[in-house]
């Protein structure tokens, strides 16, 4: 496969088979590809719609006179549903699935960024299947939603947040046409979009609604920002995720705007704090500089100034020189109480842990 970590987005046309519930034919062609590329070697995320279709199938006998509902409503009840067809589905491959819910909310708090990109990690690493949702319940409110494009922003933001290879969003259309082809005879896809600008939204056409086409090229933008590829295309065509994946051309391919390392490295860098630092030995800044290990709290021998967890800060060696910047799992207090400890005593010492790691390779650039 070319690509190794990789985002799929399941639209609720997609799911529902254009039908007025969740299609569990449609649904176990999506996990029959999904699989395929976990036995290829590749970690998969899925984002997925559908909640609200599930919700709303469920409560279609409800009393004339009940009130209409909200989509927060219709998602609560729908998600124990769409979870339910997933697991069943996965299951049939032994294959183990995890619910993650979020809200872009959540993703714009340092300390809620922290945990939801430690836990898809965690899932990841042990070969569970995140299925990631909006949490509708508690989400913003049905104007502001319909201005962000539902489930597609989230999908790009999970991407960044994995540092994805790729981004799939599966849909009912075909791609990216230069005009909307059923209003326009001479319209047509674009197979391959370099930079994303104002004349691919004009395109789109369709204004900031939930879910069409122009919140997939917002989503687009956010993801290649973030140094993924994204490929917009039809979930209805035999194969379409399996496809992307392997590279061979379908739907529309933006290209990442930089590579992942490179935009990662400006992100860490950018919000490097100036309100402390730790102190490492020598044997923990070699590990860092020449073995790309994360940093662990037996390494490390001083904690400068107050920070808290989630914060970016600088690792220096015992001579004061700058060795990374990196998000800590730890707050400064913390880290001081299991300096020089072994990873198994933190659970012991702080009667809770984070992770074995005061900050982990993946939230870790060298300087």
């Amino acid at each position: 496969m070319r690509y190794r970590r990789i985002v799929a987005k399941f639209g609720t046309s997609l799911l529902t088979a254009g039908s007025d519930r969740l299609d569990l034919e449609a649904m176990s062609r999506l996990v029959g590809q999904v699989v395929r590329l976990r036995e290829a070697g590749c970690e998969v995320a899925v984002v997925s719609s559908g909640a609200q279709a599930a919700g709303r199938h469920v409560l279609a006998h409800r009393p004339p006179e009940s009130p209409d509902l909200s989509r927060q409503a219709l998602a609560s009840v729908g998600q124990s549903h769409l979870m339910q067809s997933w697991d069943e589905l996965f299951e049939w491959h032994d294959v183990v699935v995890a619910q993650v819910l979020l809200t872009r909310r959540d993703l714009s708090d340092r300390l809620g960024y922290l945990n939801a990109r430690n836990t898809l990690r965690d899932l990841l690493g042990c070969g569970a299947v995140p299925i990631v949702n909006e949490n509708d319940a508690v989400a913003l409110d049905e104007v502001l939603a319909s201005r962000i494009g539902e489930n597609d922003s989230l999908s790009a933001f999970v991407a960044n947040l994995i540092d994805a290879d790729l981004l799939v969003i599966l849909t009912d259309v075909d791609g990216l046409y230069t005009a909307d082809p059923s209003l326009d005879p001479s319209a047509h896809l674009i197979p391959e979009v370099d930079a994303i600008d104002d004349s691919h939204e004009d395109a789109a056409g369709d204004g900031p609604g939930r879910g069409g086409m122009t919140s997939k090229i917002s989503a687009a933008r956010v993801a290649t920002h973030g140094g993924a590829a994204v490929v917009i295309a039809n979930g209805h065509a035999p194969d379409a995720l399996v496809t992307a994946a392997e590279g061979v051309a379908i739907g529309t391919r933006f290209a990442p705007a930089a590579n992942q390392l490179e935009s990662r490295k400006r992100w860490i860098l950018g919000n490097a704090g100036v309100n402390g630092h730790l102190v490492v030995d020598g044997g923990a800044a070699a590990a860092l500089r020449d073995r790309g290990r994360s940093l662990l709290p037996a390494g490390v021998k001083d904690v400068e100034g107050a920070f808290e967890r989630g914060e970016t800060i600088e690792v220096r060696d015992l001579d004061g020189k700058r060795v990374a910047a990196g998000i800590t799992n730890y707050a400064s207090s913390e880290v001081l109480r299991i300096r020089g400890l072994r990873s198994d005593l933190i659970s012991e010492t702080l009667g809770y842990a984070y992770g074995d790691e005061v900050i982990h390779r993946d939230n870790l650039v060298l300087l």
